[in-house]
């Protein structure tokens, strides 16, 4: 760990005047993007994924936050801090959907973030093109997000949703729009009592579906850039996604065997992509071209006061709040 980053702001024995604002020479907010990441052990994983990010031909700033990995693993975490990455962590007694603590690292993510975008990702997802970042930072204007479609979920409109695989958030619409990631304001949303999900979860309630109601609600604009499915590996030009090698340790053992071969093979892709990317510059070693956005349909526009895709599907019959942002 970088000495001056053992104490965290405010740094109350540094002679300086801002305190508050550290003493990295880049601030966190002088960035074009924070890459935000929810952690649950996997160190070793995240470790090739921070690499990756640092090699970006767009360097985020990179927020780590802890959902409660073992000791060790925190500790091994905590080791990455830079001044160019910090780690939070949630510490919970209980939650009442398996989701929580994933939506609640990534809003306590973007309440620090203060950079024009965020990039949501997983420990699990390695980056193939260098210039990914790049690309969808150029892809996102006009848009208010650009990402990975939303893998299939049955009883909704899933097509129509951003996940938050790879996805970039304009953060002035998100502001606008007044978007979270708690599943709470959710199921307000979709007038569902929490009381029967702890052994059950509702299938119309996952991480993203508060973002993806508060944009639908607002008539935000986005674009795909690539599809996944569930419990299957995800190989593009752009990224390389051992799905839910993360989470299938809680719910699925027999998928995180698979899983963890998969994370095996794509960390040792991503270890000869960082060997390569730090031996030659960009100019040197020109990345592959990331995959377009899809076609059809290229971009999605929500139209003002339209209903949550749930509600056709797996909420019939219930009232919905009103459009949120202007």
């Amino acid at each position: 760990m970088h000495p001056a980053f053992n104490e965290t702001v405010p740094l109350y024995h540094e002679p300086i005047p801002a305190r508050w604002e550290g003493v990295a020479d880049r601030k966190p907010w002088q960035h074009q993007i924070t890459a935000v990441i929810p952690c649950f052990n996997h160190y070793h994983e995240t470790v090739s994924v921070v690499a990756l990010l640092r090699l970006q031909t767009v360097k985020p700033y990179i927020i780590l936050v802890d959902t409660g990995s073992t000791p060790h693993q925190y500790a091994s975490l905590r080791s990455l801090a830079a001044p160019d990455l910090e780690l939070h962590a949630i510490r919970s007694n209980g939650t009442p959907h398996p989701c929580s603590l994933i939506a609640s690292a990534l809003d306590l993510g973007f309440s620090l973030a203060e950079t024009p975008y965020v990039f949501t990702t997983h420990q699990d997802c390695f980056l193939v093109a260098r210039d990914f970042l790049e690309y969808l930072q150029t892809t996102i204007v006009g848009h208010d997000a650009v990402g990975y479609q939303l893998s299939p979920r049955p009883g909704t409109r899933w097509r129509e949703h951003l996940g938050h695989t790879a996805t970039l958030w304009d953060l002035n619409s998100w502001d606008r729009i007044g978007a979270t990631w708690t599943l709470r304001r959710c199921r307000h949303l979709l007038h569902r009592s929490h009381h029967h999900q702890h052994h059950s979860p509702d299938p119309a309630i996952d991480t993203e579906a508060s973002v993806n109601a508060a944009y639908l609600n607002a008539g935000a604009k986005i674009a795909f850039v690539g599809t996944e499915q569930n419990y299957e590996r995800t190989l593009d030009a752009n990224i390389d996604h051992c799905r839910s090698l993360v989470c299938s340790s809680l719910y699925s053992p027999p998928h995180h065997e698979r899983a963890h071969a998969w994370a095996t093979d794509a960390m040792r892709l991503a270890q000869r992509r960082i060997r390569d990317w730090t031996t030659y510059g960009p100019a040197e070693n020109p990345p592959d071209p990331p995959s377009p956005p899809l076609d059809p349909p290229p971009e999605t526009c929500y139209p003002s006061n339209t209903a949550h895709p749930n509600t056709h599907d797996a909420t019939e019959n219930h009232e919905w709040s009103k459009p949120m942002g202007p």
